[in-house]
């Protein structure tokens, strides 16, 4: 059994093979109030047992983790945002078992060493030039980096890339 835990603490038991989620009212988990959300913005599907949430194309796309995805199987705990909106997944016999907010450093993205050296370089506010520099590569290598970083955690931003940094502990 799995349930979806709303922001609000609600539980929706998972049903069926395929659930809809998005803001249309047709949707198996409507999220009516999060304009953010795509009308149809994802879907869940029961394969062999496992829960797999899948991006439909939404505006704003798929979150798990904090890592944008198009496709990608749950786990317990696993924090699902769409929009503004986020979820947890919970995966349990008992819905009032698990400890969604457990050790989440599992979910921590895995960064080469020389990811993390750009990383901690963008944290201190260094250009792309300086980031370079420090490190004897070019922009274009620097902003490669940036790009390889960027798909493995959906972000994209100094600012969520400092966050990001500042929760690794790779930087100050």
């Amino acid at each position: 059994m799995a349930w979806i835990e709303l922001p609000d603490g609600e539980r929706r038991l998972l049903k069926g093979e395929s659930v809809r989620i998005g803001r249309d009212p047709a949707n198996e988990l409507a999220l009516l109030e999060d304009s953010r959300v795509s009308r149809s913005h994802a879907e869940l599907h029961l394969r062999q047992g496992q829960w797999i949430i899948l991006d439909l194309g939404s505006s704003n796309g798929t979150k798990v983790n904090r890592r944008r995805i198009e496709q990608h199987p749950l786990r317990d705990g696993d924090r699902i945002q769409l929009g503004g909106t986020t979820m947890v997944y919970i995966a349990s016999e008992d819905p009032n078992a698990t400890e969604a907010d457990g050790d989440h450093d599992a979910m921590a993205p895995e960064l080469t060493e020389r990811e993390r050296q750009v990383l901690a370089l963008i944290a201190q506010g260094l250009t792309d030039r300086q980031v370079g520099e420090r490190l004897f590569i070019s922009v274009s290598t620097v902003r490669s980096h940036l790009d390889r970083i960027g798909d493995k955690t959906g972000l994209r931003r100094r600012a969520e890339l400092t966050r990001l940094a500042l929760e690794l502990g790779i930087a100050d």
